[in-house]
């Protein structure tokens, strides 16, 4: 009876001290996730020279900026896959025959890094979706004309969400972008695994609240749109593409979203709405499955594993 119950008290304490070690595990894990490796930063760094290469040549010409698909990072090679096909790449970019890639080498860009110094670029909301093949995938989550619904297990979401919005904070990409975590999405749960402090994040505890952080952001003109003028831009997808190049990052629960009714709410063009939780008929969906791969639903963006496995 007695080596019964020390067996039973042993085997209670070995379950205490596991679950207590991997409690402690996943919270360094977290802590570990906010901070960009240096492969992760030095291929942000990558994308950022090429994206202000594009905002340097593309005015010089008289052209619009293109509208970027996804942004390509192989080893030393960067690819852009627009949206419409356009020839007149500006260097030192190269477009392909069919006008609908532009490519250029790594080294190419860090050699005229120093022209690009201080340029602005309106990719900022650019970010790593994951890994396919073991190419980088990136997309600028301000170009989609809605809401983002992340979706799948709870914990699953949440760790993605902390990963995507360590890299608009603290990344070289996202340097002109602001992230406003609203409501429920601003507690612990969330923030604390956000070890980065950056004056590019923010919490609001209502949508007014939100929508009033970096509402006169425009960064080198004084002020920026009224409350009027956002409220008729609404998701005009032109407004993304001028040389206002303030974004921001709303992330809300799904619960938030729906209380709030945010799917009402008139964003500005430069603006994404994140949602944590399943939101039935939003167009945009990506969706963490457990063995790591991210769906991307109508992005069409094919990703193996998501970026919160890739620090």
């Amino acid at each position: 009876m007695i080596a019964s119950i020390a067996l039973c008290v042993g085997l209670g304490l070995f379950l205490l001290g596991a679950a207590l070690f991997r409690r402690r595990r996943n919270s360094s894990s977290a802590q570990a996730r906010s901070a960009l490796s240096g492969a992760h930063r030095k291929a942000l760094e990558t994308v950022a020279l090429g994206l202000r290469a594009v905002a340097a040549g593309r005015p010089q010409g008289g052209r619009p900026l293109p509208d970027i698909h996804v942004v390509v990072h192989s080893k030393e090679k960067l690819t852009l896959r627009l949206a419409e096909a356009d020839d007149d790449a500006p260097a030192p970019w190269t477009a392909d025959v069919s006008g609908k890639e532009w490519s250029v080498d790594a080294a190419t860009l860090r050699r005229g890094a120093n022209a690009g110094d201080g340029l602005i670029h309106p990719y900022s909301l650019t970010v790593t979706l994951g890994l396919h093949r073991g190419e980088r995938m990136l997309v600028d989550l301000s170009r989609l004309s809605g809401p983002i619904a992340l979706t799948g297990d709870d914990n699953d979401v949440l760790l993605l969400a902390q990963a995507l919005i360590s890299e608009v904070v603290s990344g070289p990409v996202g340097i002109h972008a602001t992230v406003v975590l609203v409501g429920s999405a601003a507690t612990p749960s969330v923030t604390d695994g956000l070890a980065a402090r950056s004056s590019r994040l923010h919490t609001a505890t209502t949508r007014g609240e939100a929508l009033a952080v970096g509402e006169n952001m425009v960064p080198g003109q004084r002020g920026g749109p009224s409350a009027l003028q956002t409220l008729h831009m609404g998701r005009d997808r032109g407004a993304a593409n001028s040389r206002t190049c303030a974004r921001r990052l709303f992330v809300v629960t799904a619960a938030q979203y729906r209380n709030e009714r945010w799917g009402d709410t008139p964003l500005r063009g430069t603006d994404a709405l994140l949602v944590l939780g399943y939101i039935p008929a939003l167009e945009w969906n990506l969706q963490v499955k457990p063995d790591g791969s991210l769906l991307t639903g109508r992005l069409g963006v094919p990703v193996d594993t998501h970026t919160a496995h890739l620090n």
